[in-house]
């Protein structure tokens, strides 16, 4: 691909917007603000590889790769990213890859691309770049996946049609524990087996030692322009403006609080993940828009000796990441909040999603079904916030912040900057919940963060709730803590006596009437006991007072790395090549679809002056 510019005058004053897509500069000397990524790739590159689904980041069907240098860390970063709700003014500086810049049946096939058409994943082929890039992706930042690695970076891509049986059947040769890499008994293959009759079946539909293996020295280099600060610095994109839409992006704290002052009414945007469809489908106008990629202070995260401290705009990826590393160096005890919240991330949205959404956007965005407000409610966590005029103010996180539905108590001028996440004390328990239709990349039906503090054990093994938490997403309009209940639990003690009481409670604390948004009514009251059920077993177990017969209840099903095969009857060993009935042929598209090349009605482009005609036919009996 060769180089782009697009002439036209600098907007505002800003420097002109720069990136990479497949090795190629691009430029844009006037670009809207409003435009995505997607947009930009399929509109004004014609690069039709990368297709549009859903719209909203829910399919992976436009996932890309994005990489950019962390001056920080001083490394190449990697992430998988849906090209749909990223605004293509955040990728300046960036380096994006697309489904056409790894390969194609005109040179060469990308082993992953090799792989998912040789296996016969690709059926209609639609989803096929966006899951050929999740893979990509992965090998990028790790060479020798596992297993378990691997279908983790799809729970943000949907097939339709295919199945993900050959998808993963094909890509699992790319992962470090592949088991089939040489002959089991008898000299054969080690899928080999016969059915009742005694007539070899056959479970190879394709030759492993046949595809061309991954040398990631061999993948394309980062852009060094990109990795020069001094570049950088010059080139920054200070603004840009559109026909409706200004965009900022400020390089300090201090230039973030001054345009927040002069522009209070300004959405701060990370991952655009929730503005982003917003804008899209429910027309949200939105003529100032300031994106802190650039401010250091709103990504960092630190611990200290009493909890966790979380820049607004890190995203939850790396949020996670801290997190794991954090629970292998503290105490047990200290953790157990961590560990909760690593549960609920792994269930929260997709990977494309959590590389860009940020902890502070779940915060602001007030969601009643936010999957992270309830933990951090329960957990006690606080909120540090800046402006321009007041200076930086911290308080605590609670129901009390919410003033109606997607509203916040905070001033028009105040930038999240930080939530501080206490860890959990020696004789304090915590636990969250989810509950939605699916487990993998879905919002929650009803979702909860539990936390209970205990006295020491005394005579007779008892103990005593000195504190508690529980909250609930899911169950109003905004966040809520069921705090008759809570207030009920301290001072009683922790006996199977109190569940009846606490039943009881949660129903009175968390009413919902008949024509609830949402409905399910019953099902969602019923949850909220089923979740405390569940977190009074869960505690008992920590402390070691759990019924043999209730240890069932509080194991969470774990799904574990797929296994699957196909079995169809061996061809006859005189049957001709030239012969193709009862063998796996792969599909003439598959290598186009599998590279971005094969053409969909939408991938055809729009001739200039081109008039649509509608029949509309009536039948009458």
């Amino acid at each position: 691909m060769a180089s782009t510019t697009s002439s036209g005058s600098a907007s505002g004053g800003g420097s002109a917007l720069v990136f990479f897509v497949n090795g190629a500069k691009v430029v844009f000397d006037n670009v809207d603000p409003e435009l995505t990524l997607l947009q930009v790739l399929r509109g004004k590159l014609k690069l039709a590889g990368t297709k549009l689904g859903c719209g909203e980041g829910g399919c992976g069907a436009c996932t890309v790769m994005i990489s950019h240098y962390s001056f920080g860390e001083k490394r190449i970063r990697h992430h998988a990213i849906n090209a749909c709700l990223v605004p293509v003014c955040s990728v300046h500086g960036c380096a994006v890859t697309t489904v056409e810049g790894i390969g194609s049946t005109k040179t060469r096939l990308h082993p992953v691309q090799e792989r998912i058409a040789k296996s016969h994943g690709s059926q209609c082929g639609f989803c096929t770049p966006g899951i050929v890039m999740s893979m990509y992706t992965l090998l990028r930042n790790n060479p020798h996946p596992s297993r378990a690695e691997m279908e983790s970076a799809f729970e943000g891509n949907l097939c339709r049609c295919t199945g993900y049986r050959p998808i993963l059947e094909g890509f699992k040769s790319l992962t470090k524990d592949f088991c089939c890499s040489g002959p089991g008994a008898g000299g054969q293959c080690c899928m080999s087996v016969k059915d009742k009759d005694g007539v070899e079946v056959a479970t190879a539909l394709y030759d492993v030692s046949k595809f061309t293996p991954y040398d990631p020295t061999q993948e394309p280099i980062f852009p060094p322009q990109l990795m020069d600060g001094e570049w950088r610095r010059k080139h920054a994109l200070a603004v840009a403006k559109g026909p409706r839409t200004v965009w900022y992006r400020p390089s300090s704290m201090d230039q973030l609080l001054e345009l927040k002052s002069k522009h209070p009414k300004a959405k701060i945007v990370v991952g655009n993940s929730e503005i982003g469809v917003e804008m899209k489908f429910k027309n949200l106008v939105c003529p100032v828009l300031v994106s802190v990629v650039d401010v250091e202070e709103l990504h960092a995260i630190s611990s200290t000796e009493t909890g966790l401290k979380v820049g607004a705009a890190a995203t939850l990826t790396d949020v996670g990441h801290a997190m794991e590393k954090l629970v292998k160096d503290l105490a047990k005890y200290k953790s157990r909040v961590l560990v909760a919240f690593l549960d609920m991330l792994r269930w929260f949205a997709g990977q494309q999603i959590r590389n860009v959404a940020s902890i502070g956007g779940n915060v602001m965005t007030a969601s009643p079904i936010s999957d992270l407000n309830p933990l951090l409610i329960a957990a006690r966590s606080s909120l540090t916030f800046a402006s321009h005029s007041g200076g930086q103010r911290t308080v605590p996180f609670s129901m009390d912040m919410f003033t109606g539905y997607r509203k916040m108590a905070v001033k028009e001028d105040e930038v999240l900057l930080c939530v501080t996440i206490p860890f959990t004390k020696e004789n304090e328990f915590f636990e969250g919940y989810k509950q939605a239709r699916r487990r993998e990349d879905d919002i929650a039906i009803v979702n909860a963060g539990m936390r209970v503090l205990l006295s020491a054990e005394q005579d007779g093994g008892e103990r005593t709730v000195e504190d508690c938490s529980l909250v609930f997403g899911g169950m109003a309009a905004t966040t809520v803590s069921a705090r008759a209940t809570e207030k009920l639990l301290i001072g009683r003690k922790w006996s199977h006596d109190i569940l009846s009481a606490v039943s009881q409670s949660l129903l009175d604390d968390l009413p919902l009437t008949s024509s609830a948004p949402g409905g399910m009514i019953e099902y969602r009251r019923s949850l909220t006991i089923s979740f405390f059920f569940k977190f009074y077993l869960a505690v008992n177990d920590a402390i070691g007072t759990i019924a043999a017969e209730d240890v069932s209840a509080i194991h969470r099903t774990e799904r574990a790395p797929t296994k699957s095969s196909q079995l169809y009857q061996e061809v006859p060993a005189d049957q001709s090549q030239d012969d193709v009935v009862g063998r796996p042929m792969v599909h003439l598209t598959a290598e186009r679809q599998a590279t971005g090349e094969a053409v969909y009605v939408d991938d055809m482009p729009v001739l200039d002056g081109a008039h649509c005609c509608v029949l509309k036919i009536v039948l009458s009996c």
